[in-house]
Formats: structure tokens, C-alpha cells, sequence
């Protein structure tokens, strides 16, 4: 190291974690050492504001149905759309978004993304008809979320090599420490000042969190020679690509089913709302820390294996726990077990399509898997509500927790055969 760099400096090669995958890269750059934990912290941030307002809009919802249009069952069907399009939208974009990145600029992709939830926010508060909401709400500060969701989640992949797992695992973790922090706060908020003075507020703090921790989004390389009309779209002729999307679009029509009917589910058993509440509450706490476990545990049993154990935890969690999870003991470890397997999935799919597609295009690559969700999030819970809704069920749940299970279970099957196919070797860390 030359005697005139600072001493807390080093030199980094220009996306050296691409070397563990074989993938040759170009000159080294020098970046301070510290770089590489303030793009993780400002990932975190990001996706604690943007995931965070998607999990607290249920409180301003609540509160607008039963104070606003209360009486007025089309409006308030309408309000249920809303946190729909958020859900949906947070993946709709993640191809546009991951190729933006790639092509133009992680920093001002996010900048962009942050100016455009604020935007959604207080737009949104001078809305006085739910249509209007679901247009500022659901469709303007979706397409925010979207815009930042991909390159955040996939940044801190492209500066660590031997800690890549956890670096992911960490940043992700915000989605559930955010909603942790968000939600209570809207809550507060709402009975304080109104749902109008609400989503001003959070305008204002998502745009001065939100560009602060933008600052520190980027990437050691990026390839200069790549443009908006010369997508790659040899990935789609490859047959692990297509294995998996399709492990990819059947966890987003599972995941979210739980989280949206457990507590029906635990109600209808004869458990409190409030407790249900706590139950959901402890796994979603499990979630975020699933997501930064699971993404430990890649750096060292590797990533494929650490995904087919993720998928596996969360399928038997849907046939062996949840038709046993009752009573409040049962429902801390059905909460326990399922927010820890399906959260670590959030952490080890971004790292999984790095793994077998190449990590210098790991942002367009998970974008396009993001994309893929959006459907799955559109079906998979209206799928399982008619199926509660359908002739024997009732409230019996046991045809929804077959569903959830089924469809965990076919994601695991599409994640064996990548796994199988990048190596046969039982005991080979991949």
C-alpha cells in the first residue's frame, strides 16, 4: 500500500466479491474502509422508511374507516385496495428499478424513489375520496418504493465477500425494524393530529432520513459500457433463471398469507385481538432477525443450502405448526418458526440469483425475480381468502394452511433442482 494513503483507506477491487463467483472484473479503486458499512446502514434506512409505511398503513386505514367513512361499505372496500397496490407495486418495479441501477446510478435511483414516496405522502393528505388514496397512496408511493426496494436490496452484496450473507441479511432487516418503528409511531400520530397530519409528517421525515442515508448508496463498479438499449436478455434462455422465478413466485403468493390470516385465524380459536396482535408482533420481530441469521448462516454453509433449509422451515411450519397453533404457546412458536424461515427468504433470494447469475449484474437480475413476485403477490392472497371463503371451510383454516404449505413446498423443489443443478455434491458449500 503506498505510503501516502491514508491510513484508513484500502484499496478495493472494483466489485472484488464478483472474484468468489468467478466472475473477472476490471481495475482496482480505493475506497475508505468505512464505505462499505455506511452503504449497509444507509440500505437499512431506506428500506425501514419504504417497507416500514407499507406495514403502518393498516393504522390509517382503521382509523379512516371507522372515523371517515364509517357507514359507507363501498368506500371503505375501496381503502382495502390501497395497502393491495402498495404490496404489489414494492415488486412491480424491481425490473425497471434493478436495470436503472445498473445502467445509471444506485444514488439517484434511490434519490429519486425518496423525492417520489414524499410526494405520495403529502399528496395523499389533501385527499379527501378513497380513489384519490389509492392514486397517491397506493400508485404514486408505490412506484417510490419500488424504485428503491431492488437497488437496496442488493447493494451491500457487491463490496463484501467473506460477511456478503450478513451484510444482505442486515440491510434487509430494516423491512421489519421499520415496520416495528413506524407503525407505532403512525399510530401515535393518527390519534394525535389526524391522518392528514400523519402522512405530512412522515414527508417530512422520509425525505430528510431518506436523503441523507441516499448519500451513501453506491456501488464499488459500475459498468459505464451498459445502456438502456442494450438489455441483457440472454438470462431468460438459461433454465435456472426460469426455475428460479418460479421458486420466486411461489414464496410471494405464500409469504404475506399468514401474516394477513393468522390473526383471524387465532381469533376465531377463541384468542384475543390484542393478543393476536403480540402474536403477529413476535413474528415479525422473528422475521427481522431471521433475515440477518439465515444471511449469517450463507457466509458459511453457503447460500443455495442455506435457501433450501429457509423454504423447508417455513413449509412445515404451515403443515406441522399451524393447524396446532390454537392456544397462545402454540402461536408463539407457529409466529417464531415462520417469521424467522420466510423472513431469512428475503435475505437469501437477492444472494441466491448472485450465486448463479453473476453478482455484477445482481440488481437487473433480482429485478427482474422482484418483477416476478408482483404477481405472485397480486394471487396468492386472494387465492387464499376463497378458499377460506369456499363451501367446508369456514373457519377451519385447515385448506389455507394446505395452500401455504403446498406452495412453500414447490418453491423448495425448484430450489433443490438450482441447487442440484450448480453442484451434485451432498455436502458442497453453494
Amino acid at each position: 500500500m503506498p505510503a501516502s494513503e491514508p491510513p484508513d483507506t484500502k484499496v478495493y477491487l472494483a466489485d472484488e466479491s464478483a472474484n468468489l463467483d468467478g466472475i473477472a472484473q476490471v481495475q482496482p479503486l480505493e475506497f475508505p474502509a468505512h464505505t462499505r458499512y455506511a452503504v449497509v446502514a444507509s440500505c437499512f434506512v431506506i428500506q425501514g422508511l419504504s417497507c416500514g409505511l407499507v406495514h403502518s398503513w393498516g393504522v390509517q386505514q382503521e382509523y379512516l374507516a371507522a372515523n371517515v367513512y364509517d357507514g359507507e361499505p363501498s368506500k371503505i372496500k375501496t381503502l382495502g385496495y390501497i395497502g393491495t397496490l402498495m404490496y404489489f407495486s414494492l415488486y412491480l418495479w424491481g425490473m425497471l428499478a434493478g436495470w436503472l441501477a445498473e445502467v445509471w446510478s444506485y444514488r439517484k435511483l434511490c434519490f429519486v424513489g425518496i423525492v417520489i414516496m414524499a410526494l405520495g405522502q403529502l399528496l395523499a393528505s389533501f385527499c379527501k375520496e378513497p380513489w384519490q388514496l389509492c392514486l397517491t397512496e397506493g400508485v404514486l408511493f408505490g412506484l417510490g418504493i419500488g424504485l428503491v426496494f431492488s437497488p437496496t436490496s442488493t447493494a451491500p452484496a457487491r463490496w463484501f465477500t467473506k460477511h456478503r450473507g450478513l451484510a444482505t441479511g442486515i440491510a434487509v432487516a430494516g423491512v421489519g425494524v421499520g415496520g416495528l418503528i413506524i407503525a407505532p409511531l403512525t399510530e401515535f400520530l393518527v390519534r394525535q393530529t389526524g391522518v392528514e397530519w400523519s402522512l405530512r409528517i412522515s414527508a417530512i421525515y422520509i425525505i430528510v432520513l431518506g436523503t441523507i442515508a441516499c448519500y451513501f448508496v453506491q456501488v464499488p463498479f459500475q459498468d459505464k459500457t451498459r445502456t438502456l438499449r442494450n438489455f441483457d436478455w440472454q438470462a431468460f434462455g438459461d433454465r435456472r433463471f426460469a426455475i428460479h422465478a418460479c421458486m420466486v413466485f411461489f414464496v410471494t403468493a405464500a409469504y404475506i398469507v399468514p401474516y394477513a390470516f393468522l390473526p383471524e385465524f387465532w381469533v376465531a380459536k377463541g384468542i384475543s385481538s390484542q393478543t393476536a396482535s403480540v402474536l403477529i408482533a413476535i413474528a415479525n420481530v422473528a422475521s427481522s432477525v431471521g433475515r440477518v441469521a439465515t444471511g449469517f448462516a450463507a457466509d458459511y454453509i453457503g447460500v443455495l443450502n442455506a435457501l433450501v433449509l429457509s423454504l423447508l422451515v417455513a413449509a412445515a411450519s404451515c403443515f406441522v405448526l399451524w393447524p396446532f397453533a390454537t392456544g397462545v404457546g402454540m402461536g408463539v412458536v407457529m409466529g417464531l418458526c415462520y417469521g424467522f424461515a420466510a423472513g431469512g427468504y428475503w435475505s437469501l433470494a437477492p444472494l441466491a440469483a448472485g450465486k448463479l447469475f453473476g453478482i455484477d449484474k445482481l440488481a437487473s437480475n433480482a429485478g427482474i425475480f422482484y418483477t416476478v413476485s408482483a404477481v405472485g403477490a397480486w394471487l396468492g392472497g386472494p387465492a387464499a381468502g376463497a378458499i377460506l371463503t369456499g363451501p367446508g371451510h369456514g373457519t377451519n383454516f385447515v385448506g389455507m394452511s394446505v395452500y401455504v404449505g403446498v406452495l412453500w413446498l414447490a418453491a423448495l423443489a425448484l430450489a433443490l433442482a438450482n441447487r442440484t443443478l450448480y453442484s451434485k455434491r451432498m455436502f458442497a458449500k453453494v
